[in-house]
């Protein structure tokens, strides 16, 4: 009885402890989530992921690693958020409105899915970059960015520096598309629904999607985000595909004697499957008036878990990592970008 007396208030302490870490670490990335988003919003072409990645890293770097892991629990923080995050922002979309309006650009966003992918994968390999990374990179930039990284991270169980140096080459490159794209598309004479439907297949992010449409016209930024919304539902079978491929990409650490059923069964994240009754109530209208509220609760989680990511973003992650994955990164977004210009200019679609 003496030695429990001695060590139940011991324990008590240890979690009243680890709780407190955890709070302190939330109220400390939500602090740079509102930094990030009064960033964003003075300078919207940045957008207040980047800015929350930016602040996250450098803070990372003027501080000790083992006071944000150990004291702030910023590494369990971030894969939560992040999941969090996935599942509000599929409350948000109508599956309904994406299969009368959107129908006709999926066989436009096969080709340039599949041609970013490939050149993601192979050249990635080519060059030496790890598979983690040259996946992240690819479904970044072919399907929505932070939100598709986001998404895949955990189901392929992605290094945080991964996640945070992936991110911030999508999204470098996603606010270039914004200031270059509606330039190019007057140069080329494109239509407004040629427009809408390039930078609504090539541009990474939903909001620099709207940015890039509706400065080149309204027509061209209402087609946009149709588009880019049906382009963000095929975060699902390309992040389950990505799960049953992971036993053959991944012997060492995948039990390969599972079978096709169980691999199947494990490859559906729990939050990819609240992502999809999250967006099929919204279809059917349960969530009403709140939708935008929880679009915007999504958006606001998804900040804090890039703080979160950007907080284990240390310089010689990055400096490790080199030039490779940001020329990775263009050269993916490259081929996204003429792939959907070529399909488009063969089906007299501009």
């Amino acid at each position: 009885m003496g030695v429990q007396g001695l060590t139940a208030p011991r324990q008590s302490n240890l979690v009243n402890q680890a709780w407190f870490r955890r709070g302190l670490g939330i109220t400390f990335c939500v602090v740079i989530a509102a930094v990030a988003v009064a960033c964003g919003a003075f300078v919207p072409l940045v957008g207040a992921p980047l800015f929350a990645i930016a602040i996250g890293v450098l803070i990372a770097n003027a501080m000790p690693s083992v006071v944000l892991q150990r004291s702030l629990r910023i590494s369990d923080l971030s894969k939560l958020a992040l999941k969090v995050g996935i599942v509000l922002l599929g409350g948000s979309l109508d599956l309904a409105d994406i299969v009368h309006t959107g129908l006709g650009s999926l066989p436009l966003l096969a080709v340039t899915m599949v041609s970013g992918l490939v050149c993601a994968l192979w050249l990635g390999k080519a060059m030496g970059i790890d598979w983690r990374m040259r996946c992240l990179i690819g479904i970044g930039t072919t399907i929505c960015g932070g939100s598709a990284i986001a998404a895949l991270a955990p189901v392929i169980r992605a290094k945080a520096e991964d996640i945070a140096y992936s991110v911030t080459v999508v999204f470098f490159f996603n606010m270039v598309a914004v200031f270059t794209f509606p330039a190019l598309g007057h140069l080329l004479g494109l239509t407004d629904y040629g427009f809408g439907t390039w930078a609504g297949t090539a541009v990474n992010d939903t909001s620099a999607v709207v940015a890039a449409g509706f400065a080149f016209s309204q027509a061209a930024g209402t087609t946009a985000t149709i588009v880019k919304l049906t382009r963000t539902t095929l975060i699902i079978p390309l992040v389950l595909g990505f799960g049953l491929a992971l036993p053959f990409i991944d012997k060492e650490n995948t039990d390969t004697s599972q079978s096709l059923g169980k691999r199947v069964y494990a490859a559906i994240p729990t939050f990819i499957i609240l992502f999809v009754l999250a967006a099929a109530a919204n279809t059917a209208g349960l969530m009403g008036s709140h939708a935008m509220q929880i679009q915007m609760a999504g958006r606001l989680v998804m900040v804090v878990a890039l703080a979160a990511v950007g907080l284990q973003g240390h310089w010689r992650a990055f400096v490790g990592a080199g030039s490779k994955p940001l020329i990775l990164g263009l050269a993916t977004w490259f081929v996204v970008a003429a792939s959907s210009l070529a399909v488009q200019s063969w089906t007299h679609a501009l």
